[in-house]
């Protein structure tokens, strides 16, 4: 058997965050719509500034679909168990988290949101060297 098909655990808990990423990503588009007052961190950051207060939930929506459609791609690298796709999840990982650093306000969540983005980096490490075995 060959180390493509026999990746194990770390790969399939690696899928798994991934698509609770993209959920998470898409969710968050659509709460910001639904419910105005979850906007918070969009009106703070730079993203304010630099789009405005009546353009920063377009350019916050626009910002982390590009992260889910990025994150989609790797999610179908890792399910057929490409090589690069593991290396893509730790871009877009850290990619996301320093442009979330800059582009929205700091809250509390953003340490919880900062140890995520540690979890899927080590996980696609390792899966990483798992595939290159």
């Amino acid at each position: 058997m060959s180390t493509k098909t026999k990746l194990g655990l770390i790969h399939n808990i690696l899928v798994l965050f991934v698509l609770v990423n993209i959920i998470g990503d898409i969710g968050n588009i659509i709460l910001w719509y639904a419910i105005p007052d979850s906007q918070g961190s969009l009106l703070g950051g730079y993203i304010a500034s630099a789009a405005g207060t009546e353009n920063a939930l377009l350019a916050g929506s626009i910002v982390l679909a590009v992260v889910a459609v990025v994150y989609i791609a790797a999610l179908f690298g890792l399910l057929k168990k490409q090589l690069w796709a593991p290396p893509l999840v730790i871009a877009i990982s850290i990619a996301n988290r320093a442009l979330a650093l800059v582009l929205y306000e700091i809250s509390f969540a953003f340490a919880f949101w900062a140890i995520w983005t540690v979890i899927l980096v080590v996980l696609a490490t390792l899966d990483y060297r798992k595939m290159k075995a």
